[in-house]
């Protein structure tokens, strides 16, 4: 059964073939009537009946839904997708309107989103849908106001974003989960490192508060006084660093790998080329904070689990864009296992890590051809001051 059969809507929607049909019309005003008028009307004719065809099967067998309303949302029509999707037979669903199968926490939002079609002619935006069991289902509406049989009616066209919500969840999780890792590493790093420097110049501050200098010299005390404050000092820049580098905030992402690199390659195990002269990203911000840690791990990788002897690291940036391209010359190993492992060479954290920045992630190795890996980020309009560096 076909849901949609009206000619005017394809006029509606398309414009299609009405050209035509007004250039046979003047032909048959100037013309004398033959076989030739007859031929275009019946090859026109013939042309429209194809094109409603198509724009039929495409309505009615689209994976979206789509519903056809009129300005208070009542349903004028819908297609096939969205009564399998809602679980209602055609019949049932035709005499709804929005409301009626929104969720009680976007139901509200009916009115003010075909109050700003009204203002804008089309809108994109998230919603919650029911189903005739009860199941919610997130959703993604795209609208816009068309003319249907000589009046302007709403065309809304849903997709089922349920993976892309629960890949999002997902991402959230291991953003706080790390962030709660980060937080207990600050805080050991404090009670380890800083804790003790704090503690004994506590001591001396105490011995200069009961002026008690039996063991050892007034002097003494204020000069290791002065050493612990600047030792204290230099322990929480190094704690600081570690969180987030200097040169990280100051220079940006080249001159940080740059940096994190030179040090490996004093050591003579394996050496580490860097290039980055097509990369001039001036912003200094959560992006290159991600492709640095992202970076780190995989060159750690490298170090750990490759033997290699080179690694490359090469930086580019466009207007829209950053690419990072990473290759090393080792052992190799078989991407879709570890990426399926929940333990391993941790790619799955890189790649997560990625994903929070709206990041793609590439890995391309085999046994015994070393490690190619291509990270892309797209950039949004406050990451695009370019420069150079």
């Amino acid at each position: 059964m076909l849901y949609f059969c009206s000619r005017k809507w394809m006029y509606a929607i398309s414009g299609l073939l009405l050209p035509d049909f007004e250039m046979a019309l003047k032909e048959e005003k100037t013309n004398k009537p033959g076989d030739n008028l007859l031929e275009k009307l019946a090859s026109t004719t013939e042309a429209l009946i194809s094109t409603e065809k198509q724009f039929k099967f495409l309505f009615d067998y689209s994976s979206d839904e789509i519903f056809l309303s009129d300005f208070e949302g009542h349903f004028i029509e819908i297609n096939k997708r969205a009564c399998e999707s809602l679980g209602y037979a055609r019949e049932e669903l035709i005499v709804m309107k929005f409301t009626d199968i929104k969720t009680p926490k976007y139901r509200h939002l009916v009115a003010q989103n075909i109050k700003s079609l009204l203002e804008h002619g089309k809108l994109t935006y998230e919603s919650e849908h029911l189903t005739k069991t009860g199941e919610l289902l997130p959703v993604e509406m795209k609208s816009r106001i068309i003319t249907y049989n000589n009046q302007k009616v709403i065309i809304s066209v849903s997709r089922n974003i349920a993976k892309r919500k629960a890949m999002e969840q997902k991402m959230l999780s291991m953003m706080i989960e790390t962030e709660q890792k980060e937080r207990k590493r600050f805080a050991a790093d404090l009670h380890d490192e800083l804790g003790p420097i704090l503690s004994t110049l506590k001591l001396y501050t105490d011995l200069l508060k009961k002026d008690e200098f039996k063991k050892i010299s007034r002097a003494e005390v204020l000069k290791n006084v002065d050493e612990l404050c600047n030792l204290s000092i230099r322990t929480a820049k190094e704690i600081s660093a570690r969180i987030t580098p200097n040169i990280l905030q100051d220079f940006g992402l080249a001159c940080a790998i740059k940096e994190f690199t030179k040090f490996i390659n004093e050591s003579g195990a394996i050496k580490i080329h860097v290039k980055s002269e097509q990369y001039t990203i001036r912003t200094r911000n959560l992006l290159e904070s991600v492709l640095y840690q992202a970076t780190k791990e995989l060159i750690n990788n490298t170090i750990k689990h490759a033997s290699a002897e080179n690694i490359t690291i090469e930086l580019r940036s466009t207007d829209t864009q950053i690419v990072l391209y990473y290759r090393d010359d080792g052992i190799g190993f078989d991407v879709k296992k570890q990426l399926e492992l929940s333990q391993g060479l941790g790619l799955n954290n890189i790649v997560n890590k990625v994903q929070t920045i709206k990041g793609n992630c590439d890995f391309l190795s085999n046994t015994g051809e070393g490690l190619m890996v291509v990270i892309t980020v797209k950039l949004d309009k406050e990451d695009k001051e370019i420069g150079n560096n």
